[in-house]
């Protein structure tokens, strides 16, 4: 039986946007592919039809991947999904929430740290920052990080 996951994000404009930007290269990809595939079909394997089809498909399921990463919660714990890994977290697996700093592309920033009860600290796609005098890169406010911490530490007392 599979349990139900919500999407954990506090910003709901950042989560249209995602779903926007892979609709639309969801659907120029296929658009895309079509005429690669139809010369496979009529004229048979040509190396450069093929290539073509492989790259463009291998791209559209990374599109596909990148639309379903984030942090999800359910009943029974935490999904941390990125484009290359996906962790599962359950409650009684994790100690607290942080907002601690750490480096994010060569920028100083904060961001929601999942700790463990074995004491590891898993990084998180929800920063703010940078924290000094560079030019702000966050999706999200400290206020909407303290907040989401906050429900989160709920659902884990909850559970």
């Amino acid at each position: 039986m599979t349990q139900s996951r919500r999407r954990v994000t506090p910003s709901r404009s950042w989560t249209r946007f995602q779903l926007a930007t892979s609709v639309f290269f969801g659907l120029a990809l296929l658009a895309a592919l079509v005429r690669p595939v139809h010369h496979l079909v009529v004229h048979g394997a040509n190396p450069n039809a093929l290539f073509s089809a492989l790259g463009l498909s291998l791209f559209l399921a990374m599109v596909c991947r990148g639309y379903w990463t984030g942090m999800f919660s359910g009943p029974t714990g935490l999904r941390c999904r990125t484009l290359t890994r996906t962790r599962d977290f359950a409650w009684e697996e994790i100690a607290g929430f942080e907002l601690r700093p750490r480096k994010w592309r060569a920028l100083t920033v904060s961001g929601i740290v999942i700790v463990t009860t074995a004491g590891e600290a898993v990084n998180t796609e929800f920063i703010v920052g940078p924290n000094g005098r560079q030019p702000s890169v966050s999706l999200y406010s400290e206020a909407e990080l303290i907040d989401l911490m906050a429900e989160l530490e709920a659902q884990r007392s909850a559970s």
